[in-house]
Parts: structure tokens; C-alpha cells; sequence
């Protein structure tokens, strides 16, 4: 007799969050196929200027915000639900989940037509249609919805568990909400009281006070996207191996640290911005590289992880664990490993970004795109991808099918990953710009240019490395998707219950990590004197606000 689901509402939410998800990854990924060839000298040009700036602004709303998202609430809901053995308040995740989605396609109304060329960070002054900022408004109150609903479980199984330690997945889902609802009040604000107004009556907006609360959240986004994929590391990862995490306290220690210091760093983005004080960019930078820390307790833990579960497999000697480990043979672990090794190299190119001096040489160039397509692109996404082999049979009863051509995936996006990143570092180096339509951009035809000290003439190369790297990992992208839709509809029945994963390892005591609203009031405290500095020095002086501008040059309104 088939047991009933006690999440079905739940699974609903995780399994449209889900969908939608890859439905993101394609749209954005279409446009960065396209892009990458369309800019590089040389390359087919598949992209008239105008729809390249219309899809660059797709493909960072899509990727950088909305694919993430979308997929870490599926990620969200099913662990608490499976780990916690908990329903969730099923009025708040579906009211939130239907205006996420609604957001989202109103959003992309807004950018296909033409009406929000103002690329993921829309800076005012660019002006856009005010349905672009409505979405945006819309979308953040959905996930304050869904935040709601995941806090509201754990407090409630928290009160049916004293003394009881937090699980270390539910643990790393926490410390992503809260992350998500510290950093995003800001960008409300933006949006609601600068942004909209602008868009609605052409209010002159203070550049840098906006620029101030988009970073806010602009920086905390990243470990938004990361703090997930460390708990699948955490998590998953080991379970794949047939072991335990090396050290669950070290991982709780991470957890902490993401959570009191990845708000207050924003300011490293705003280096060059002159209405700052050095000072308080010192502090920022400080405090970036205190973030670090946990991204290296994380290293440690997880090659501690890999060279326990070696071992336990033959593994001998000084290396002979790394061979050990099923390389080649499981899609799952192989596509993790390779979103950490990405990973590992994209953080020492994060470390030069977050630094005072060296960052004014990289700035706006290619260096951030390799930088931030390693990051999000690499270590986060291929996480994403290589989990969604689990999850896709455990939600949608379905497995997948031509399982032979899994293992292609995370290898054509680890290769096409790294030429990418190694061609758009080395080309930012040479300082070819990080946005600008590079083939029509006259740089190139430019003899003033090509033959001086500007090494304008030494980037194409890199940018053909970094374009043949595109293409390769679109091709494991379109792989993964092609074989995840066909498996959601007709992929064979996949029985195993959810509700039978021991996702983490069994709870113990709870200790001075469990103590959850005392962490939330450390960042709070944190980020007060982080943030209220620079924001009493802009007030003070006055703002000076600048009147918006259609980036398609027509008037504005």
C-alpha cells in the first residue's frame, strides 16, 4: 500500500521552483551563447548591438539573481522538510512562490521588449520601464514570503527539539535565508524610493547613495548563491562517498562566519567611487578578507572529507587517496569536485578584486567576468547541476534517463569553465572592457590603439580562448537540460522515498552555534558599523541627484 505524502503542498512549491529554475538557466544561457561569440573579434556576430545589450541584461537577471534563486528554494523546502520531518506553512511558500514567479515573467516582459536596457545592476541614472521595477519589487516580497516560511519551521522544530543541535543541512539553509533577508531591505529601498520614482516621474536620483544600498546586497548575493552550495558540499557530498563531513563543528564555524561577515563588505565594489572615504573602504576590504576565513575552513574540511572517503576505498600513501575516489564514474560526485576545484581558483582571483590597490587594475575589465563566471558559473552552478541528478528522481518520481551521457555534463562545463576563466582573466589583465560590445566598439580598428600601450591589439586571442571556452560549457548546459526535461516527463519511475534520506549527520547537544537569533544579532551589530559610516558621510554632505537617462539615447518618460 503506497504510504501518503505528507509534503505534497511542499513538494508542489519545490517541484514549480524547480522547473522554473532550468527554464532560467535556458533563457540566460541562450543569451550568453550568443553574447560571447557575438562580442569576440573574429567570431560569428549573432547579436545586433541593441539586442546584445537587451540580452547581456537578461542574462545577469536570469543567471545571477533568478536561476539561483528559484532553484535554492527547491533546495530549501526539500531539505527542511525531509530533514526536519516538518510540514511548512503552506500559505507562505505558495503566495511566495507565485509572486517570485510572476516577478520574474513581468520582469522579462520589461527586458525582451526592449524596456529595461539597464543590465543586472541597473545604476540609475539608466532609466527603465517602471514595470522592470515593479517585478523587482515583487519578487523580493515573494521571497520574504518564502524566508518567512523557512524560519517559521525551524523555530517551530526548534520548540518541538530543546537542547537538540540544528542539523548541519537545515543549519546551511538558515544561514542562507538569513543572509538573503539582511542584505535585501536595502535594495527595497533602492528600488521603492529611488528607482521607481525615477521610472514613474523622472526623479533625479543621488548615484552614489543608490550605488551605497545596491551593494548592500549586490556583495551578500554572492554568499546568497554560495552558502548552498557549501551545504551541499557539507551534505552531500559525503553521503555520495558512503562517509560523515570531516568536522561537522568546523562546518557550523563556516556556517557562523558567512553569516555575521558577508554583509558588510560591500564597499569593495565601490573602490573607485570618489564620494567614499578611504577609510571606511579599508574597513570593507578588512572585512572581505574576514570572510575568506570560512571559505578556507571549508577547503580543509571538504579535502578532508575527500581524503577520508579515499582511504576508506584503498587509498594509499601521500596521494593515493585522490585516485581512490570514483573520478569519471559518478556524475554526481564528479560534478561537485569540479564546482570546488572552480571554485578554489575563482577565490584567489576574488582576493585581488577585494583588495584596495590591486583592484583599480582589474576594475570594470574582463578579470571580473572570468572571476564572476567561475564563481557563480562554475562553483556554484555546476553544484546546482550535479545535485539536480538526486533531486529530479526524488521530487518527480522519474529517473533519469540515457544515464551514460551524465558524466558528460560537469566534464564539457568544468573544461569550457576554465579555458573561459583563464581566456577572460588573462584579457582583463590586458584591460579589454568587462560590458562594452567589444567587436563594434571601435577599440579594435584603432591604430592609435592597437599600437600603443593600451595592449588593446593583445586581446583578441584571450577573447577567442574565452569564447571557445563558452561554447564548450553551453554544450554541457544544453546536455543537462535536454536530459533533465526529457527525464522530468518520460524518464522511468524512480521509487526511493525522500522522507528515507539522512541528509546530514544525526543531531547531538545543541551548542554556542545553535544559538541562532544571538549570531543574527552579532551581523546586525556588524553591519550597522560597517554601513552607518559611509551613509552618515553621504547624508551629511547632501546628495546631489542626476536626472535619469534611456540608455537608448531618446529622452527620458
Amino acid at each position: 500500500m503506497e504510504v501518503p505524502n505528507k509534503f505534497r503542498i511542499e513538494d508542489r512549491v519545490a517541484k514549480v521552483a524547480l522547473v522554473f529554475s532550468y527554464v532560467l538557466l535556458l533563457l540566460g544561457g541562450l543569451f550568453g551563447f550568443l553574447q560571447v561569440l557575438s562580442r569576440t573579434p573574429g567570431m560569428p556576430k549573432l547579436e545586433t548591438a541593441q539586442l546584445y545589450y537587451e540580452g547581456l541584461t537578461l542574462h545577469g537577471v536570469a543567471l545571477a539573481i533568478l536561476w539561483t534563486a528559484f532553484f535554492i528554494v527547491a533546495l530549501a523546502v526539500f531539505v527542511i522538510t525531509r530533514e526536519l520531518n516538518i510540514n511548512m506553512n503552506g500559505p507562505l511558500l505558495r503566495a511566495g512562490c507565485i509572486l517570485a514567479v510572476v516577478g520574474s515573467l513581468m520582469g522579462a516582459v520589461a527586458i525582451l521588449s526592449g524596456q529595461a536596457t539597464v543590465l543586472y545592476t541597473f545604476y540609475p541614472p539608466l532609466q527603465a520601464s517602471p514595470l522592470f521595477f515593479i517585478a523587482l519589487a515583487i519578487i523580493l516580497i515573494g521571497t520574504w514570503f518564502i524566508g518567512a516560511a523557512v524560519l517559521e519551521a525551524i523555530w517551530r522544530w526548534k520548540k518541538l527539539n530543546p537542547g537538540k543541535e540544528v542539523p548541519l543541512a537545515t543549519y546551511g539553509v538558515f544561514t542562507t535565508i538569513a543572509i538573503w533577508l539582511l542584505a535585501t531591505p536595502p535594495l527595497a529601498y533602492a528600488v521603492l524610493f529611488r528607482s521607481l520614482p525615477m521610472s514613474l516621474f523622472n526623479a533625479p536620483v543621488d548615484v552614489l547613495e543608490w550605488r551605497l544600498w545596491f551593494w548592500f546586497f549586490g556583495h551578500p548575493l554572492v554568499y546568497f548563491w554560495l552558502v548552498p552550495a557549501v551545504t551541499i558540499w557539507y551534505t552531500i557530498l559525503p553521503r555520495v562517498l558512503g562517509t560523515e563531513v570531516f568536522s561537522k563543528t568546523a562546518a557550523k564555524a563556516a556556517f557562523m562566519l558567512y553569516l555575521i561577515a558577508s554583509v558588510p563588505v560591500g564597499l569593495h565594489h565601490q573602490f573607485v567611487d570618489p564620494g567614499v572615504h578611504p577609510v571606511y573602504k579599508y574597513l570593507h576590504t578588512v572585512l572581505t578578507y574576514l570572510v575568506a576565513v570560512p571559505s578556507f575552513i571549508t577547503a580543509f574540511n571538504v579535502i578532508a572529507t575527500l581524503e577520508k572517503a579515499g582511504r576508506m576505498r584503498g587509498g594509499k600513501g601521500l596521494f593515493g587517496w585522490i585516485t581512490a575516489l570514483p573520478w569519471g564514474k559518478d556524475p554526481v560526485f564528479t560534478g561537485i569536485t569540479f564546482a570546488i576545484i572552480l571554485f578554489g581558483i575563482a577565490g584567489f582571483s576574488g582576493v585581488v578584486n577585494a583588495s584596495f590597490n590591486v583592484n583599480y587594475n582589474v576594475h570594470n575589465t574582463a578579470w571580473v567576468v572570468g572571476h564572476f563566471h567561475l564563481t557563480v558559473g562554475g562553483g556554484v552552478t555546476l553544484t546546482f547541476i550535479a545535485t539536480s541528478f538526486l533531486l529530479v528522481p526524488l521530487l518527480f518520481g522519474r529517473d533519469y534517463v540515457a544515464k551514460k551521457l551524465l558524466i558528460a555534463v560537469p566534464t564539457l562545463w568544468f573544461v569550457g569553465q576554465l579555458i573561459f576563466g583563464i581566456g577572460y582573466h588573462v584579457a582583463g589583465l590586458l584591460h579589454a572592457p568587462r560590458r562594452t560590445f567589444t567587436a563594434e566598439a571601435g577599440y579594435l580598428n584603432d591604430p592609435n590603439l592597437l599600437n600603443t600601450l593600451h595592449l588593446v591589439g593583445q586581446w583578441t586571442p584571450w577573447l577567442q580562448l574565452g569564447a571557445i571556452g563558452g561554447v564548450i560549457f553551453a554544450l554541457g548546459g544544453a546536455l543537462f537540460l535536454l536530459l533533465t526535461f526529457v527525464s522530468i516527463f518520460k524518464g522511468p519511475p524512480f521509487r526511493m522515498d525522500g522522507a528515507a534520506l539522512q541528509i546530514s549527520p544525526t543531531p547531538e547537544k545543541a551548542t554556542f552555534f545553535d544559538r541562532l537569533g544571538l549570531l543574527v544579532g552579532i551581523a546586525l551589530v556588524i553591519i550597522i558599523i560597517a554601513y552607518s559610516l559611509p551613509a552618515i558621510e553621504i547624508y551629511t554632505r547632501g546628495l546631489s541627484p542626476a536626472p535619469p537617462y534611456w540608455p537608448t539615447g531618446a529622452a527620458a518618460g
